[in-house]
């Protein structure tokens, strides 16, 4: 992992809802913070010494303090930090609450989109922000400055960012260059930031500008690319008909991002999100399950499947299938094209019961440790070991421009069946140089890892992630990698599949979602199962990824691909133990 995107940290009014939970009548919380109440601070109650301390002015700093303190310890640890930022509408007046009042009393026109004396909601939440107002778009970038500046984070996703692209009418703004994004895009204090959109809000059709959204100029902005996640999730259960979809979603998404200059990583590949089922969920339920909330919420189509029975089970043969299902998800986002994002949570297999809109529910929100522990040896390991392939082969996956050397191997794409296999060759790795530009004498060739690698992985040298040459095989020469291929095949369907495998080479298995843990992955290309014969059966609802190289005395490890910080954690524990030392 190198980036975190934290759910909203600016102060908010965790009370600042109206209802009971219907069974127990217990007051509902906003956990989520999408209705910000003051943007120059983080969150008050989220620090940890607030109630610790007596003094005044140290629960006024704690939150700053300890907010800083977490930024620096993640860029130590090579992971960078993004937020996201709640700018569509405030939580100023919401449910006819008087508690805040700040920019409707300041210049209520200026700051929020009217429409004949009356707020508008593009959000679902009312109080929809002006952004074509130079007034409120400065005030928007300011406050990027201050978090990019003085918090020093690295990036942010803006919320429902196309209500940021309308007019002083409503409108999408039409020459598709709003004010906000132009000011935001070319501020020289924020040149060195991320800017990630999430290209919708309420409004259908015109607000969904997934693949549209304005780059002000320079084509920087990333997308939440919604289109990749429909349509894998089509695929995956098994749809009919999405073989050529889903191959343009895993090659990089070149209709959506390339004729405006963007490439691969502009698309944040995602199948979760903090809004919706999750992986777990979205396996087990057909329906939402929301009476919680009490109100009526949450997305109806969720283009999910259950796997045979509705929520919880103790059928062997669909907890099964549910398990492969959550695999082969992983597999199509993790060694897709793009920057892939993972909601917290889904590496252990988290599930909310079914509620996919868990805004005012506070446990249901969780993180739980030992339910995380418990999948140690089973879908954490695979989760951990599938993201090690991703980055052992970085060439392939972490990359500027968009697939087209691949090699398709299925027989048809006419066929309505969603079976797909192809063949990614590993590019000959560029020889290490010399300051003058030549390979330096008696330096073996090494890999050069891609210029657009995913979100957040440049660092600032002091947390930088370093992987040994022993786990990477770095030392590698050229020559003995050129002849790298992996072979991957989906066969999202119910019927067993037959896999050509490309002749001339031998094929050793490094992945089938089929199989039980420790088999469904390998620890590295030496536990890789050798494949005999001309084909491989993938069982229905499976994929396999398979890998065939020159010299099988050159391997990955992929059990041991971590941060090398061990040292540098403990030379920090003494420090921190001597700084804390009576004098």
């Amino acid at each position: 992992i190198n980036c975190v995107e934290l759910l909203p940290v600016f102060e908010f009014d965790e009370t600042a809802c109206p209802r009971t939970h219907p069974t127990t009548g217990e007051h509902l919380c906003n956990y989520w913070g999408y209705s910000t109440v003051a943007f120059y601070v983080p969150m008050q109650r989220f620090s940890a010494r607030l109630r610790q301390d007596d003094r005044k002015a140290a629960q006024v700093a704690a939150a700053v303090v300890e907010f800083k303190t977490l930024v620096r310890e993640l860029h130590r640890h090579g992971i960078e930090v993004i937020l996201d930022v709640v700018f569509n509408h405030t939580g100023e007046g919401s449910w006819g609450e008087a508690n805040w009042h700040s920019l409707s009393a300041v210049a209520e026109s200026h700051y929020y989109l009217m429409s004949q004396g009356h707020h508008t909601n593009f959000t679902g939440c009312g109080n929809t922000v002006n952004a074509s107002n130079p007034m409120c778009a400065e005030w928007i970038n300011d406050c990027l400055r201050f978090w990019a500046l003085e918090m020093r984070v690295d990036g942010f996703r803006f919320d429902l960012a196309s209500a940021l692209c309308r007019g002083e009418d409503g409108q999408i703004c039409a020459d598709m260059d709003p004010l906000f994004v132009r000011r935001v895009s070319n501020d020289p204090l924020l040149s060195h930031v991320k800017l990630i959109a999430e290209p919708w809000d309420c409004s259908w059709p015109d607000g969904y500008l997934v693949g549209k959204f304005p780059n002000g100029g320079t084509p920087r902005w990333a997308e939440w690319n919604g289109k990749f996640r429909d349509v894998v999730r089509r695929f995956i259960k098994g749809d009919p008909g999405m073989k050529g979809d889903f191959a343009t979603r895993i090659c990089g998404s070149a209709d959506l991002y390339e004729a405006d200059g963007r490439g691969p990583c502009h698309s944040i590949n995602f199948i979760t999100a903090h809004d919706g089922f999750t992986l777990r969920d979205l396996v087990s339920y057909h329906d939402k399950n929301n009476a919680e909330n009490a109100e009526e919420s949450g997305e109806d189509n969720n283009i999910s499947w259950n796997c045979g029975e509705e929520g919880e089970t103790d059928n062997p043969k669909v907890l099964a299938l549910r398990e492969k299902q959550i695999r082969n998800f992983m597999v199509a986002m993790f060694l897709s094209a793009g920057t892939p994002m993972m909601v917290s949570g889904d590496e252990y297999g988290r599930s909310q019961n079914g509620n996919n809109n868990t805004w005012c529910q506070d446990e249901r929100n969780w993180f739980s440790w030992a339910d995380c522990g418990a999948e140690e040896a089973g879908l954490m390991r695979f989760c951990r070991l599938l993201i090690s392939l991703r980055r052992n082969h970085s060439e392939l996956f972490a990359r500027d421009d968009f697939r087209r050397s691949m090699q398709w191997t299925h027989d048809s794409w006419e066929d309505a069946y969603n079976f797909v296999s192809f063949v990614l060759r590993v590019p000959r790795p560029k020889a290490s140089t010399s300051e003058s530009g030549s390979t330096a004498p008696g330096s073996p060739a090494k890999f050069a890892t891609s210029g657009a690698s995913d979100a957040g992985a440049a660092a600032s040298e002091s947390g930088r992630s370093r992987v040994s040459d022993d786990t990477r095989s770095a030392a590698a020469t050229a020559e003995a990698y050129k002849e790298t291929e992996l072979l991957v095949a989906f066969n999202a369907g119910h019927q067993a599949h037959a896999c050509r495998l490309p002749h001339g080479r031998e094929w050793f298995r490094l992945v089938d979602t089929q199989l039980q843990a420790p088999l469904d992955i390998a620890e590295s290309d030496e536990d890789a199962q050798l494949i005999t014969g001309e084909s491989y059966t993938l069982s229905p609802y499976s994929c396999v990824v398979l890998k065939s190289y020159e010299d099988p005395a050159e391997v990955f490890q992929y059990g041991d691909i971590e941060f090398e910080c061990g040292r540098d954690e403990k030379v920090a524990e003494e420090l921190r133990r001597v700084a804390r030392r009576s004098l």
